[in-house]
């Protein structure tokens, strides 16, 4: 049975009265909203004040994102165990990967836990734990596979296939930078843009393989590059969509890995690894704030690296 929990401010017991007017209990919770997204405001300036931003960070993106499936912040007063368990199953529809999930719920349960004495209820049936990030790259063959596809121009797969290229060409630009990213952000053969998760800066070179497909989908009156946002709430359709054609893409590439919007930045990394790129570098191009977070895209090409060099290393003992 599903339980309801008041949202319970500055540790304060907010009781309705069964026979209390309508507007009295309105205007109590009106009072209950306001003083939660208060609240949070406070505990997000604080982590700030303190240089926390890390966590200041990683509170600011999970907010973002519950408040972007609740549709509202009137609906923060719904949270129940039942709410939040809804949300992990969309961010999982959305493709993300249940490291990431977790990060979020974790974040979440921190913020809210002196806000909503009953919060860390909320979260007892979803995942905050880790578990092993399963290797999302693919291939250069992988890559050219999807490249030589004989796609009819104009059509939803031949978007797709386009915004995946241009992901990879881009040093792995996450899709919601491509779906928001403007012409006015390209200037003298470079793309310089602000990651939204983290506002990290991100300056780009433009090669020749990324202008072809900037060019193919300029549109006067619109600063967008790719006609992928008419307002805000397209985003998380567009993203859907696109998982869905990246999907239809990997059987008809004969791409054996799930291919998703992230795979193309997973991609990046893995093949810039391979090719000697230094780990730093590769951590500025992806806007990592913290490089033990590009550990993850490229912990498994360690054994791998090193099972090489120890192969060179006794070639001359065999």
């Amino acid at each position: 049975m599903s339980k309801n929990y008041e949202l319970n401010v500055n540790i304060h017991v907010y009781i309705h009265d069964d026979h209390a007017d309508e507007s009295t209990q309105s205007a109590s919770h009106q009072l209950i909203r306001q003083d939660v997204m208060k609240a949070i405001k406070e505990a997000l300036a604080s982590a700030e004040r303190t240089k926390s931003y890390k966590t200041s960070a990683n509170y600011a993106t999970a907010l973002r994102s519950l408040l972007n499936f609740l549709g509202s912040e009137e609906k923060l007063q719904t949270l129940s165990p039942e709410v939040i368990e809804a949300y992990q199953h969309w961010l999982r529809e959305r493709g993300l990967c249940l490291n990431t999930i977790s990060c979020y719920m974790r974040s979440l349960r921190s913020l809210l836990k002196s806000i909503i004495p009953v919060s860390n209820q909320f979260f007892s049936d979803v995942f905050t734990s880790n578990t092993k990030t399963e290797k999302r790259a693919i291939t250069e063959a992988d890559i050219l596979a999807l490249l030589r596809l004989e796609l009819p121009h104009g059509t939803p797969l031949d978007l797709a296939r386009d915004l995946f290229l241009f992901s990879f060409y881009a040093q792995g630009m996450p899709f919601v930078d491509m779906a928001h990213l403007t012409k006015s952000q390209i200037a003298n053969d470079r793309i310089t843009y602000y990651r939204r998760k983290t506002g990290q800066r991100i300056n780009i070179g433009l090669e020749p393989c990324m202008k072809d497909i900037i060019q193919r989908y300029q549109r006067p009156g619109d600063d967008h590059v790719f006609p992928l946002l008419t307002h805000e709430d397209d985003y998380n359709l567009q993203l859907n969509r696109y998982n869905r054609l990246l999907k239809q893409l990997a059987q008809m590439a004969k791409i054996e890995k799930n291919l998703t919007s992230y795979v193309a930045r997973h991609s990046w990394a893995s093949i810039a690894y391979k090719s000697s790129v230094d780990l730093a570098v590769i951590s500025k191009a992806l806007g990592h704030t913290n490089p033990q977070t590009t550990m993850i895209y490229v912990k498994e090409l360690n054994d791998e690296r090193l099972e090489q060099a120890n192969h060179e290393l006794l070639k001359n003992f065999q």
